[in-house]
């Protein structure tokens, strides 16, 4: 019986990864429509960003609905490292930190912003229009981290935060794609 429960935790790990992988890829490459149309705050206030999305390179940290967005708001000062990495490219590069709240929790969002005080603007999507446009958007959450080029297309994917060889594969990315004009040079 025993034997029997490994072999179907080992079948189910399996068939988790092949799917991961699979999404994964078909997500490598894509073109990502990124709207005008989102609210931007800073320190939990409204804010105006009229050239942020102008950014040739851009990382995408896109929080869905599903999650508790206040909760990941508190969590964001650990993305501070990568923030101040990020700076020294801000011609070229920035991050763009997308939440999709439920409208009942943007005003706990918001307080949250205000006490974290986070200091780096961070883009509301209400309607979920990353959804609408991209209607081949993955599920899994640990593919809501990625890489654009200047096309908007997916050039990495997974989230550096917890991962330093992941950030050092970001930044060799970036200066290769900042060498060539916004996009990665052809192999």
């Amino acid at each position: 019986m025993r034997l029997l429960i490994v072999l179907f935790l080992l079948t189910l790990c399996s068939c988790t990864h092949k799917r991961f992988a699979k999404e994964m890829g078909q997500f490598m490459g894509q073109q990502i429509t990124l709207s005008s149309d989102w609210d931007a705050l800073w320190r939990g206030k409204d804010t105006v960003l009229t050239d942020f999305l102008e950014i040739p390179i851009k990382l995408v940290v896109w929080y869905d609905s599903l999650g508790c967005s206040s909760c990941e708001v508190r969590k964001m000062s650990a993305w501070n490292d990568i923030v101040t990495d990020a700076d020294s490219l801000a011609q070229w590069f920035r991050i763009l930190f997308l939440f999709t709240p439920k409208k009942e929790h943007l005003q706990k969002m918001k307080i949250s912003l205000q006490s974290d005080k986070f200091d780096y603007p961070i883009f509301i999507d209400l309607q979920a229009t990353i959804l609408k446009q991209n209607p081949e958007f993955p599920k899994n959450r640990l593919l809501h981290s990625f890489l654009l080029d200047k096309n908007n297309k997916v050039v990495i994917v997974g989230s550096p935060l917890y991962n330093p060889g992941l950030w050092g594969l970001y930044k060799r990315t970036i200066q290769k794609m900042i060498e060539n004009d916004g996009v990665l040079p052809e192999q």
